[in-house]
């Protein structure tokens, strides 16, 4: 099934009519090769995702690829917007719930939280966004399409996180325990060639819920 026919199944049995009903399609197409776009940089990488491609994976014409996004750079622009949005919402839907701020943090919800960030960083989104973030070191064009979002994103990113881990924030040590997650986990998600590597993280989270766990408990006795 292309990108095309999975976004405008979401959409069957709706009312369609109209100007209204042209506009939903414009979207529909339009997610569908944002969509695709985000295959392609999973499966082919940056390098050698082209406009004609991602309009194959999406299932939709040259002409409409090309009527929604005139060149390569202009899907590149929106496909990083559209990264940023879905990585945001992800996210939050794998870590709201972990830490009840009615509750005690346990070892449990801490342990949680790292499966989750470990399963969050396999997602594809994120190796779709990893690769760009690759070739931007050696290509000015798709470094100024980063740059130009990335400072306000990781500022939203840090918003949720207080959002979703309220004991920690009340704490103030939120902050350094995401560092140690987000700059431990990508470490993780990018060595892909490494041997043993289900074993290797499964013992890299149990670490880290223990650094968690002390960090938490001096800094909680540090409060009292």
């Amino acid at each position: 099934m292309t990108a095309a026919q999975k976004a405008a199944k979401k959409t069957r049995g709706r009312p369609r009519r109209g100007d209204g009903w042209q506009a939903e399609k414009s979207a529909i197409t339009r997610t569908a090769i944002l969509d695709a776009a985000e295959e392609c940089l999973v499966e082919r990488g940056y390098s050698r995702t082209t406009t004609a491609m991602i309009a194959e994976y999406a299932g939709v014409s040259r002409g409409a690829m090309m009527h929604h996004f005139p060149s390569r750079i202009a899907v590149i622009r929106a496909v990083v917007d559209h990264l940023h949005e879905k990585r945001l919402g992800e996210y939050r839907n794998l870590m709201e719930g972990i830490d009840n701020p009615e509750q005690a943090l346990t070892r449990e919800a801490i342990r949680k939280s790292v499966e989750s960030a470990w399963r969050y960083v396999n997602l594809p989104s994120f190796v779709a966004y990893q690769e760009l973030l690759a070739a931007a070191r050696t290509d000015p064009e798709l470094n100024d399409v980063l740059e130009r979002t990335e400072k306000d994103v990781e500022g939203l990113f840090l918003q949720t996180v207080k959002q979703v881990f309220p004991h920690w924030e009340s704490l103030g040590v939120l902050e350094v325990a995401n560092d140690l997650i987000q700059f431990c986990m990508r470490g993780m998600a990018l060595s892909h060639m490494a041997t043993n590597k289900k074993r290797r993280a499964k013992r890299m989270i149990e670490l880290m819920t223990d650094q968690l766990e002390a960090l938490y408990a001096q800094a909680e006795s540090g409060k009292a």
